[in-house]
């Protein structure tokens, strides 16, 4: 039986009212990897649509019916990404109209990539319904999401399954010195219970290229990071080093910065502090002195570590007088006790704290 064709749809949007990006890069620099030089060439059909409409999309998934989606342009989150209207003006798409789209399409759709700003809430209602979805986290720039997108397709091109691609395309915005290769995000989808085909006769067969190798099972454990927010470049650096952790899919992280507008912030912090597996104390003098930080995030902490619901790790970011305090009986982190202010070089007590974290995570998922 022949190989099935991969079908790979671009779609780009740069409204005129929207800042100008590099999208006939992209674009070209795609098809080059993809129709000219990769050796698999014969085995994939690239549908590019630029300018495109709402409309224009459904069309295009109606008329080719690919495995890969691709969108290039501007994001916002939570309000969506942006089409163009009819005049070439902004028309914001959420993520629920986007899964909504791609949910039709549950049967042969494998993988979307949303190339664009802030887009990792569509990623995250996007793969609901499909296997893979890969969003932005934050800003990203656009030298870094040109180099994501060659590397990603290029991988492609060569054989390789979609999570070895992405890591492939986050490696390349590191070789090309942007410090943003912790932005894009992949999200997988949960397949304990695969969806039955509507119409299995209909159902066009995954192409090898896009078939993972197998993979650990276990879910990522929730990460809960309660800091003071004087010492939040702390707290920043911490997300960096914890970067390989959440890219293997071994943990999710959540901290305050990540509630949403609108979102009333302290019952979004009292349930992620519940249904945390793991937290992560930053421990400073400021931690110490407040009150929403120690009197409430840190006493409910250390209560469901001594009821083993969660697992809490102290980390001592500088030096204070923390002895006696209700986590002072816990393990702490780095070696020693050593405040990681107090080492020569930054990046290796991090390094040390990531190493601890890493044990404890896959303790825990070992008893799953």
């Amino acid at each position: 039986m022949a190989t099935p064709l991969t079908t790979i749809l671009l779609l780009s949007a740069n409204p005129r009212n929207t800042k100008a990006l590099r999208l006939d890069e992209e674009r070209r620099e795609i098809e080059t990897g993809l129709i000219e030089r990769s050796r698999l060439r014969d085995q994939f059909r690239l549908i590019t649509k630029v300018a495109v409409r709402p409309r224009d999309c459904q069309r295009a998934m109606l008329d080719h019916n690919p495995q890969v989606v691709h969108f290039s342009g501007h994001g916002s989150g939570e309000p969506g990404i942006a089409l163009e209207d009819e005049s070439g003006n902004l028309k914001l798409v959420d993520a629920a109209a986007l899964a909504a789209l791609f949910e039709l399409y549950k049967d042969t759709l494998q993988c979307v990539v949303m190339n664009a700003c802030y887009s990792e809430v569509q990623a995250r209602a996007i793969v609901e319904h499909i296997p893979y979805a890969i969003g932005m986290s934050d800003k990203i720039k656009d030298r870094a999401a040109i180099e994501f997108a060659v590397a990603f397709y290029d991988a492609l091109g060569a054989g390789r399954d979609v999570e070895f691609a992405y890591r492939n395309a986050c490696v390349a915005i590191q070789m090309a010195g942007i410090p943003q290769s912790d932005i894009p995000v992949l999200h997988r989808k949960n397949v304990s219970n695969p969806p039955t085909p509507a119409n299995p006769s209909s159902t066009v067969p995954t192409p090898p290229m896009l078939q993972s190798q197998p993979t650990s099972t276990s879910e990522p454990l929730s990460v809960f990071i309660s800091y003071s927010h004087r010492d939040e470049d702390f707290k920043d650096e911490l997300v960096v080093h914890l970067a390989n952790l959440k890219r293997q899919g071994k943990i999710r992280a959540w901290q305050d910065r990540d509630i949403e507008a609108g979102a009333e912030w302290d019952a979004e912090i009292q349930q992620q502090l519940e249904a945390a597996e793991v937290i992560l104390l930053l421990i400073t003098p400021r931690f110490l002195a407040s009150d929403y930080c120690f009197d409430l995030e840190m006493q409910r902490a250390v209560e469901r570590h001594n009821e083993g619901t969660a697992r809490v790790i102290p980390i001592i970011v500088k030096s204070c007088d923390w002895q006696g305090t209700p986590f002072s009986k816990l393990q702490v982190v780095p070696k020693d006790a050593k405040p990681i202010t107090k080492w020569d070089d930054p990046d290796e007590a991090f390094l040390n704290v990531v190493q601890g974290i890493r044990r404890a995570v896959e303790s825990l998922q070992a008893k799953k």
